[in-house]
């Protein structure tokens, strides 16, 4: 009960601890009954929600979703965010506000890693709307010849000895 008075803590509040996601089935004085996405349960004594950090994913109504994908280094960055905005803004469960975007984090020697950000509703369910989102990005890429990076080594002034 002090969870739910403290922290805003409910019944089948989504939460994030220990790298791993769970729901919150039941709250007691001693301990928080949680459950993962496989139907498995858990209990978790009270105390570490007070020790330890645990996010609350159903605290707010919107949820940042992002993944990051890895383009050859030649790629026209301005046609990436014109495909990337068209898969976006027709899926109904991306929010139109805030804006989705696009962001470049690194440049490698072969590839470019961009980020793609969007929002959408916290109850909504993330893993498959994440999932949609990335395939329909990756066969947009496709039919608009954008290639998604591999690792691969160009070697160049080979010896004479190796060449013969």
């Amino acid at each position: 009960i002090l969870i739910v008075i403290q922290w805003n803590y409910k019944t089948w509040d989504l939460i994030e601890k220990w790298d791993k996601m769970w729901f919150i089935r039941k709250i007691n004085t001693l301990f928080t009954e949680v459950e993962e996405f496989n139907w498995t349960r858990f209990f978790i004594p009270n105390i570490q929600f007070i020790e330890e950090e645990v996010s609350n994913i159903y605290a707010n109504d919107k949820k940042r979703l992002d993944f990051d994908i890895e383009l050859f280094r030649d790629t026209d960055l301005l046609k990436v965010k014109k495909v990337v905005a068209n898969v976006l803004d027709s899926f109904p469960n991306v929010l139109k506000a805030p804006e989705h975007q696009v962001w470049i984090t690194d440049f490698w020697d072969s590839s470019i890693k961009v980020r793609i950000l969007f929002w959408v509703n916290s109850k909504d369910k993330l893993f498959i709307i994440k999932s949609n989102v990335f395939e329909t990005v990756n066969l947009a890429f496709k039919q608009s010849w954008i290639k998604v990076a591999y690792p691969h080594l160009i070697i160049n002034n080979l010896p004479s000895q190796i060449q013969n």
